[in-house]
């Protein structure tokens, strides 16, 4: 029989075993069979619950959790990038322009040389425009490659050209292909989404076997990570029946629900068609039940919409992505269907927004169902807000790598612009926690690694990984690490509805289960950085397993 028959059981031993269930956090042994668990407990007693057709994993000196669940996380585009150039860490010129000389000549055969993960650092203050700086040094070819936060892009002269806005496009704020005023040509610096959808209709799409084939190696890549479920934040119908047809064909490693990408330029009767998908696609393998909407953008380009200021010295507040009414109506329709709703919200303005039209839902549309609505990022909200989340029940998705950059977080842009007076309420996680919220945790990726041990690292220190600044960024806002872990398994299932199957070990939930090879819980947070993922098991299948 192959290993990995739905009929097979294993069971788990020599491991500490972090149940992530209230009621009994810690145990001995794990039993599955099939794609459930059978049984948690001592080793012995649920040694003496086995049989059949049984394999023992022994993990001595592991933790065995329940399956990590990525609460925030965009497939399609994280799918997308291992396939081309990493740019993180590279913050200066120098480094940008090398590694795109090096990876353009190793490249020869690709028409479009493209990049993600760029600081801002590199090409901010430049004294020429951004296509010029890239133009040095790929000229004959279109270069592209977006910021790390993928609110912003840069691009070279071919790039513009190919896409037909050397002059600029006509398209709303805060999208904007960014002009020079005294040229009137576009420097090269593009942002927000409807600006980087000009550079993707250029590019082109893959066709449907080249992205199977780079959504395979992602869940892999994934899987490798500890993670079994995600939370997918760039879904649509395209993605709901790929994700079907893998399932199909026997392909699918990870879960995933999907939240459908809704704008203000959506026709409302597309709402209508995200809830008939949620009655389509409802196992336990691909889901959708949400919508996902933005209120506002990021810090590092003013486009997250603030209840005061900049600390810049302009009177700039950032704006609003959508109209606010017809946020305010999408939510309230979207609730009367039944559907959850995630939302982008970064600024003080945006939270207080968002939290708003939520309760406006609730009010409007009566107490005969529990909501799951929820906000993404929550980076700076307004202090009085806080306690709301609990009082509504919104789940609070958040990053914890989104507090905690490659550099200083005490010199980026991000705490620049938003001064010394708001940094105390930024990332509030602990206080999000302690006033009743659900944490949901997740990456972003590919905004950021999808590798949770440098989450939890975020979590537990609010500092680098190189330990700046010392003593941790705003320390007050650290977690356990049992919260930290609840959130990425217990809170990330509430978050998608599936607190009842899984986000917890405990006898007839699903068989998700993450092992690393030590026990976080007896290291330190550096030392949780390198412990390696030894095993990863999926409705009762192996996808990971060490060396």
């Amino acid at each position: 029989m192959n290993d990995n028959s739905p009929e097979r059981s294993y069971l788990i031993t020599g491991a500490r075993v972090y149940t992530a269930d209230p009621t009994r956090p810690w145990a001995e042994a794990v039993l599955t069979r099939g794609s459930r668990i059978a049984f948690v407990g001592g080793e012995n007693e649920t040694r003496d619950a086995a049989f059949g057709n049984l394999e023992e994993i022994s993990m001595p000196g592991g933790l065995a959790l329940p399956g990590l669940n990525d609460s925030h996380i965009h497939m399609t585009m994280g799918s997308y990038d291992l396939t081309i150039l990493n740019l993180e860490g590279a913050f200066t010129v120098e480094e940008l322009l090398g590694r795109l000389g090096r990876y353009a000549a190793e490249n020869p055969e690709r028409e479009w040389i493209e990049g993600y993960g760029l600081p801002y650092e590199p090409l901010t203050g430049i004294d020429r425009p951004e296509r010029e700086v890239l133009d040095a040094v790929v000229p004959d070819r279109p270069v592209y490659v977006r910021a790390f936060d993928s609110h912003s892009s840069w691009c070279n002269t071919a790039a513009l050209q190919r896409a037909g806005i050397e002059r600029g496009a006509d398209i709303p704020l805060p999208n904007e292909v960014v002009v020079d005023r005294a040229t009137g040509k576009s420097t090269g610096m593009l942002k927000e989404k409807l600006a980087d959808d000009i550079i993707a209709t250029a590019i082109g799409k893959p066709d449907q076997a080249e992205l199977d084939a780079v959504l395979c190696r992602a869940m892999g890549y994934l899987n490798g990570l500890g993670m079994t479920s995600v939370q997918n934040m760039d879904g649509d119908l395209h993605r709901l029946e790929q994700y079907e047809r893998l399932l199909g064909r026997g392909d699918l490693s990870i879960r995933a629900y999907h939240y459908m990408s809704v704008r203000e330029e959506t026709p409302r009767d597309y709402l209508g068609e995200c809830a008939g998908y949620a009655r389509r696609f409802r196992g336990p393998w691909n889901r959708t039940g949400g919508i996902k909407l933005f209120i506002d953008g990021v810090v590092e380009s003013k486009t997250a919409w603030m209840l005061d200021p900049y600390a810049d010295g302009s009177a700039d507040t950032g704006m609003p992505d959508i109209d606010p009414e017809a946020y305010r109506q999408i939510v309230l329709a979207a609730d009367r269907l039944g559907l959850d709703v995630a939302t982008h919200a970064i600024g003080s303005r945006g939270i207080r927004t968002a939290i708003d039209a939520y309760q406006a839902a609730a009010e409007a549309n009566g107490p005969g169902r529990e909501r799951r609505h929820r906000v993404e990022h929550i980076e700076c909200a307004p202090p009085s807000d806080l306690p709301r989340f609990g009082r509504l029940g919104i789940t609070a998705s958040m990053q914890p790598l989104h507090a905690a950059p490659t550099t200083d977080p005490r010199f980026t842009p991000w705490t620049r612009l938003i001064g010394h007076e708001r940094e105390p309420h930024a990332f509030n996680w602990r206080t999000l926690a302690e006033t009743g919220a659900t944490l949901a945790f997740g990456s972003d990726w590919p905004i950021v690694t999808p590798d949770v041990r440098a989450g939890l690292h975020a979590a537990l220190t609010r500092t680098t990984v190189d330990g700046e600044p010392e003593g941790g960024w705003q320390p007050q806002q650290c977690l356990t690490l049992a919260q930290a872990l609840d959130a990425y398994t217990r809170g990330a299932a509430h978050a998608e509805r599936q607190d009842g199957d899984k986000g917890m070990l405990r006898a007839g939930m699903l068989a998700d289960v993450t092992v690393f090879s030590h026990d976080l819980f007896r290291l330190t947070p550096r030392e949780v950085l390198s412990v390696p993922v030894a095993l990863t098991m999926v409705d009762g299948r192996v996808v990971h397993r060490a060396e």
